[in-house]
């Protein structure tokens, strides 16, 4: 799976070089459609890679926030490739997805250029508890590539209605806990109970960038519905 996420990342990781402290966020992927915050690239344009999204309606859009940098924005479906979704912004930075896990970045810096996600998702798409084992392939500063496996355990940690900007979704809760020899983290997934598919996610993508929060959202940004209904006991 790593070959293939490689593959499909050589295309975009001409585009995602950048001057240090012009990450994907501060660069401007404030892209709110109908709101004056929707502001085109230098010049009055997008890129005419990102222009064709955002004239196509029909391209779904996704709220990314880098908790570090305390900000957020919206993303547009680029493709989706064996299985591997890549959500593009403004100035090209990418995020790849394989059913709402983190697989690659580009443009963040440090780049998480592939990822081995299949023992993880099993469990967490089948609300089962259990160890398993990722492998990220991280571009170092030398722009070599450097593999780390992580041993993981998956848990349940209950159920919770969260609200989104596609409606209030019934979740279940999937924390995933990592350790390598000199790293750790926690991810957590909010697995929709209707279709199945992650929702909402809270993802490590390195010591540089840290936590990347993904959102499924509309088209247009609107408020969310508030939530009535949360559980959080089940175990």
């Amino acid at each position: 799976m790593i070959l293939r996420t490689v593959a499909l990342g050589l295309g975009l990781l001409a585009l995602s070089a950048c001057a240090p402290g012009q990450t994907l966020l501060n660069r401007g992927i404030s892209i709110v459609f109908n709101e004056s915050s929707m502001v085109p690239a230098s010049g009055g344009q997008f890129p005419p890679r990102f222009a064709a999204l955002v004239a196509d309606q029909s391209v779904p859009a996704m709220i990314l926030t880098v908790e570090s940098r305390a900000q957020a924005g919206r993303l547009l479906l680029e493709s989706r490739i064996n299985g591997v979704e890549t959500w593009l912004s403004s100035d090209l930075s990418a995020v790849m997805l394989e059913k709402g896990m983190m697989q690659g970045t580009r443009g963040l810096g440090s780049e998480l250029f592939a990822a081995e996600l299949s023992e993880p998702m099993r469990l967490i798409l089948s609300g089962q508890t259990g160890y398993s084992d990722r492998l990220h392939s991280n571009l170092t500063g030398n722009d070599e590539i450097k593999t780390t496996t992580f041993r993981c355990l998956v848990e349940a940690k209950g159920s919770s209605v969260i609200p989104l900007e596609i409606g209030n979704v019934p979740t279940r809760i999937m924390t995933e806990d990592c350790k390598s020899l000199d790293q750790s983290f926690q991810n957590t997934y909010w697995v929709s109970k209707n279709s199945g598919a992650i929702v909402q996610a809270r993802q490590w993508a390195g010591d540089d960038v840290g936590y990347i929060k993904t959102q499924s959202a509309s088209r247009e940004p609107r408020k969310p519905t508030p939530s009535t209904k949360v559980v959080l006991a089940e175990e």
